[in-house]
């Protein structure tokens, strides 16, 4: 999806294991006619990560692009910035008035975990004006991407807004994370709640492949095949579901009399398997609505 708006020049503020994955997906897309970027600055506040990140981008991204410990000059000669360092260094990043200032009229995209609208708004207008009350001046758009984002299957978050405002915004980062997998519009009602569910099933996958290969290496089959063998069974399964296939139509399908696969659902239901996954996602879900005080 290409905006139909003037291309925008971005600046990611902070760049990650996440933010590098995203700015390798955008980046070829810059140079292209119908892009909804024409220009990426980097801005970093430690000269051996720009020197790394500069290293890994070598040829891919003008030098002149990756600036150190110039956050202010990279915000004000950008249309759109991206949010992308650590959220505990918020306030450094953000409150100095100057960055305050150069961040007002900007469109902002946000992928800092556990921190709300509000909280971003309430730094850039002034940490005395009321949280409820200060997002609705800015372009603020709360994003979460999740660890797919490096092989282009990301299961990104986008907040839906109702203010006009936003829209612009809604839509450019909506073209950024398509770039690196799948895009779901949540109200901030459950932005948080799904945050945790989101946060859930990628510990689950991990430590169910984990443990899948485990007991197969028990059984004589090699470490690595049995995790891609594991892996690939997984993404069978959850691209049917993507496709429309409910977990209960895969279930009774996969369910007949004498099958393996049924033999294994009805284990699992019998080893109280789903109360301990109940109180494990309810528990991943109030974390996530725990916001930093």
């Amino acid at each position: 999806m290409a905006l139909t708006r003037r291309p925008l020049r971005l600046t990611f503020l902070g760049c990650g294991h996440i933010g590098s994955a995203l700015l390798r997906a955008v980046l070829p897309s810059v140079t292209k006619t119908q892009s909804s970027i024409s220009k990426i600055t980097v801005a970093l506040n430690d000269k051996e990560a720009q020197t790394r990140l500069q290293k890994s981008f070598d040829g891919k991204l003008d030098p002149s692009n990756f600036l150190c410990r110039k956050n202010v000059e990279a915000v004000e000669n950008a249309d759109a910035v991206l949010f992308a360092f650590p959220p505990e260094k918020i306030h450094e990043v953000l409150a100095e008035a100057e960055m305050r200032k150069a961040l007002r009229h900007k469109i902002m995209i946000s992928i800092l975990a556990r921190t709300p609208r509000a909280e971003i708004a309430q730094i850039i207008n002034g940490q005395d004006t009321p949280a409820a009350s200060t997002a609705d001046n800015l372009r603020i758009v709360r994003a979460m991407p999740t660890m797919g984002t490096e092989v282009h299957e990301s299961a990104t978050l986008i907040g839906k807004s109702s203010n006009p405002l936003e829209s612009e915004a809604v839509e450019l980062g909506a073209w950024i994370f398509n770039s690196v997998g799948r895009v779901f519009h949540v109200t901030h009602d459950y932005f948080d709640a799904a945050t945790g569910m989101s946060a859930f099933s990628n510990a689950l996958t991990t430590t169910a492949v984990q443990v899948i290969a485990q007991q197969a290496v028990a059984e004589g089959i090699p470490k690595d095949h049995a995790i891609a063998i594991a892996s690939q069974c997984i993404r069978g399964m959850a691209s049917l579901m993507l496709s429309g296939t409910s977990p209960e139509q895969l279930q009774w399908s996969l369910s007949a009399p004498g099958s393996i696969t049924g033999q294994a659902i009805s284990r699992l239901k019998e080893s109280q398997l789903s109360a301990i996954l109940e109180s494990s996602v309810s528990a991943a879900i109030r974390r996530a609505k725990e916001y930093r005080t």
